[in-house]
């Protein structure tokens, strides 16, 4: 009885016509952003997302592939969780997403700003646990403004590995190739790794493993105005370069 009472209740559901799309929202408040923020959390710890993880841990492929494939898995939780509170599941819509949720944080009180700030760091210590094996290392401001500026000066530069080097391999792709402007993309996101790896032993996060600590360190300070505005100047120099236009 109560089998064919679900049953009869799910087909009804089921086929209920839709409701009328809702407007994205333009706030979080404090408890949205910390419900989130625990979801997405769980999402990575507990769901597919943590399994994705475990899979890039698996492959063999350069430090710089996986990394993305990781950031990759991260949004795709971000976007299951931003939906869930009326944001579009897009890129733009976690954008938003991700900007309410700063400016929750900067608006709560010290306590939810305290456990919001707890919840990022264990998102991203489970990133790199699950991923990579790996624990975080923190970075201080200075040494992340430092190497934002080293990145966005090879960025500038018209020699080396974002000058002139990427300028051939760019001009290698033919104009008329399918999907030309993801593939000049994946170019330049592979130059860029490629300098950032390089430069990120100054610092003293040496290898793959030092690349991948380096990378989750940064995010801690992406709202610093210098680190902001250097990597801003290196994206768009490269963009430039490459003739596609700039991410917003």
């Amino acid at each position: 009885m109560a089998a064919r009472l679900f049953r009869g209740l799910g087909r009804r559901f089921l086929s209920t016509p839709a409701a009328p799309d809702f407007a994205a929202p333009t706030s979080l408040s404090a408890a949205q952003a910390l419900s989130s923020s625990r979801i997405t959390l769980d999402f990575v710890r507990h769901g597919v997302s943590g399994r994705r993880l475990d899979a890039i841990a698996t492959e063999t492929a350069p430090v710089q592939e996986r990394w993305t494939k990781a950031l990759q898995v991260l949004v795709a939780a971000q976007a299951h969780c931003a939906s869930a509170f009326g944001y579009p599941a897009t890129s733009e819509g976690v954008m938003q997403y991700r900007a309410h949720l700063g400016q929750a944080a900067a608006s709560s009180g010290a306590d939810a700003l305290a456990e919001l700030k707890a919840l990022d760091s264990d998102v991203w210590a489970e990133l790199l646990l699950r991923g990579f094996a790996l624990a975080p290392r923190p970075l201080d401001a200075e040494k992340a403004r430092d190497f934002a500026g080293r990145v966005a000066a090879a960025a500038a530069s018209a020699s080396g590995a974002l000058g002139d080097e990427l300028s051939a391999k760019l001009a290698a792709i033919p104009s008329d190739a399918p999907d030309r402007t993801n593939a000049v993309l994946a170019v330049v996101q592979r130059a860029m790794a490629d300098v950032q790896m390089d430069l990120s032993g100054a610092l003293g996060y040496d290898g793959d493993d030092g690349y991948v600590q380096l990378q989750a360190a940064l995010v801690d300070h992406m709202s610093d105005p210098v680190v902001a505005h250097a990597t801003s100047a290196a994206t768009h120099a490269l963009c430039a370069r490459a003739g596609i236009a700039a991410p917003q």
